[in-house]
């Protein structure tokens, strides 16, 4: 991961601090802030002792995410082409073929970090009002839940999201979070299609590649979104709570 982010990261470590841990344990709800200047975006939470930030460079439209828990690390890399690169504990997997699908999630079997990512999201799947800054989050660990087997999870959130937030737009003189909805459900429709192409591959672990790298697409219009949100909100303010 880049030097820049990795600054970025400890800029967000510092905006979470021991304060929002003792809020997470208080409310039951993740503790995220975000924010975006001219080159890139990011996204810090914690929940139950699982802390994930998230970057985008704004310029090539990547991705970089870190996960921990305990003495447990997952670093996730996705470029604007949608491929993935997985790495922990000191071994990396490129995800460009059926057979790198299947080192992931074996590279992801017994891991802290991702377990405690799926646990935050079977949590707050259904009981978050995913507003951005949520949506943001679990849209991650719905994409964690994904390389680990749970293949329909960013279509389950996604497909709650707009479900949830259908209907409320304003078209004319909208606000941030309807501009984001707009988006969002966009991303939706070109994950629906692009499952249904997926769906139509006749060798079973091909058609659960080709899934996987549906979800890659679909976060990283996701994180388009975010981005945009951020920026709508203006230039180095934090999202609200």
């Amino acid at each position: 991961m880049v030097k820049g982010l990795m600054l970025v990261g400890v800029c967000a470590a510092a905006v979470l601090g021991a304060q929002a841990a003792t809020d997470a344990a208080t409310t039951g709800k993740p503790q995220i802030r975000g924010m975006a200047d001219a080159t890139r975006a990011w996204l810090g939470a914690e929940y139950k002792g699982l802390t994930i930030h998230k970057f985008a460079n704004r310029s090539d439209r990547s991705m970089a995410i870190e996960l921990r828990y305990r003495r447990d690390a997952i670093a996730i890399d996705v470029d604007a082409a949608g491929i993935v690169t997985v790495a922990r504990g000191g071994r990396r997997v490129r995800v460009t073929t059926v057979e790198a699908l299947e080192r992931v999630q074996g590279l992801l079997a017994g891991s802290d970090a991702a377990f405690a990512a799926r646990v935050l999201h079977a949590e707050r799947e259904r009981a978050s009002d995913l507003k951005a800054g949520e949506m943001s989050l679990l849209s991650v660990t719905a994409f964690v839940a994904s390389l680990t087997g749970d293949i329909d999870a960013p279509r389950r959130l996604a497909t709650r999201f707009v479900e949830k937030h259908r209907g409320i737009y304003r078209p004319v003189n909208a606000n941030c979070f309807e501009t984001y909805a707009q988006e969002s459900t966009a991303a939706w429709n070109d994950l629906q299609d692009c499952m249904n192409e997926a769906n139509q591959d006749e060798s079973l672990l091909q058609r659960a590649y080709r899934r996987v790298a549906c979800n890659a697409i679909w976060l990283l219009r996701a994180e388009s979104a975010w981005i945009e949100y951020l920026g709508c909100l203006g230039p180095g303010q934090l999202i609200p709570d």
